[in-house]
C-alpha cells in the first residue's frame, strides 16, 4: 500500500510542477520591500534622532521541523495532506511550489534598517554583521523564533482524481506562512540596556491554484515581516516625534 500511494503522490506532484505549472511561479529570490504593494510601510519622523543605528543580524532561534506529507492527498477519502518547514530555505529537496531562497536572519535585518532608514528616524542606519562594523551609537538587535511554511494540497476526498477541481478554478492549496520575532534597541556598547522592545508576530493564509496565486507565494515572507513591522514603526515614529531622548544612550 505504501508503495501505491507513493506513486500516486508522483503523479499528483509530477502534475502540479510540470505542464499545470509552467510559467506560473515566477521568481522565487527575496525581494523587499514586497512587490505588492511595491513601497515601504507610510511612516515618517518628523524630524531624526540626532544618533547613528545599526541593525545586527537576528538570532536565529527556529525549530528544524520537516513535514513532508502531500502524498496523503492521494487516499481516496482523505481530504489533504499537509508539507510544513520550520526553516523553509533549508528544505532539501522541495516541490517547486514551495521553493522560497532566502536568509531570514539576515534578509529580515536588512528590510528593518531599510523600514527605518525610509521613515526617517534616526540621523542614519545601516544593516551590520557586527557591533564593530560601523560607527553607531545605538543597536537594534533581535531574536527570530519561527518562519513556519505550512501548504495544504487539497484532492476534496478523490486522491489523484481531485486534480480535476484545480483544473476547473478550485484552490490546489492553502499555504500559511507565520513569522515571530521580537526587536530591541539598545547603545552599542551596553548591550544590556534596553531602550525600547516589542515582540511581533504574524500569520498570512492564501489560496492559489494552477490559474492563480502561485506566483505570489513567495512574497509572503517579505509581505510577513512588513505586516509584523508594521505596529513596531510606528511605535518607533511616535517615540521620535514626542520622546527623542527615549531612543538615544543617556
Amino acid at each position: 500500500m505504501q508503495v501505491s500511494v507513493k506513486s500516486l503522490s508522483m503523479i499528483v506532484i509530477g502534475l502540479v510542477s510540470t505542464s499545470l505549472l509552467s510559467g506560473c511561479l515566477g521568481n522565487r529570490n527575496w525581494q523587499y520591500p514586497p512587490a505588492s504593494p511595491g513601497t515601504y510601510l507610510n511612516e515618517k519622523a518628523a524630524s531624526p534622532v540626532t544618533a547613528k543605528a545599526i541593525v545586527l543580524p537576528l538570532e536565529d532561534l527556529r525549530g528544524d521541523l520537516v513535514k513532508e506529507e502531500y502524498w496523503k492527498a492521494t487516499i481516496p477519502l482523505v481530504p489533504y495532506g499537509d508539507t510544513k518547514y520550520q526553516r523553509p530555505e533549508k528544505a532539501e529537496k522541495p516541490e517547486q511550489v514551495d521553493v522560497v531562497h532566502f536568509n531570514p536572519s539576515h534578509d529580515f535585518s536588512k528590510a528593518i534598517a531599510a523600514e527605518l532608514a525610509n521613515a526617517g528616524i534616526f540621523s542614519s542606519v545601516m544593516f551590520a554583521e557586527d557591533d564593530r562594523q560601523h560607527p553607531a551609537d545605538v543597536a537594534f538587535r533581535g531574536r527570530l523564533r519561527s518562519t513556519d511554511w505550512k501548504r495544504r494540497l487539497y484532492t476534496y476526498l478523490l486522491g489523484p482524481v481531485g486534480v480535476v477541481f484545480w483544473m476547473l478554478g478550485l484552490p490546489m492549496s492553502e499555504t500559511t506562512t507565520g513569522l515571530e520575532m521580537d526587536l530591541r534597541l539598545t547603545p552599542v556598547n551596553d548591550p544590556g540596556k534596553v531602550l525600547w522592545s516589542m515582540t511581533m508576530d504574524f500569520e498570512g493564509k492564501r489560496f492559489d491554484g494552477p490559474y492563480y496565486g502561485l506566483e505570489a507565494a513567495v512574497e509572503s515572507y517579505p509581505q510577513a515581516i512588513q505586516e509584523a513591522l508594521r505596529p513596531a514603526m510606528a511605535d518607533l515614529v511616535n517615540l521620535a516625534n514626542q520622546d527623542p531622548q527615549r531612543l538615544t544612550p543617556r
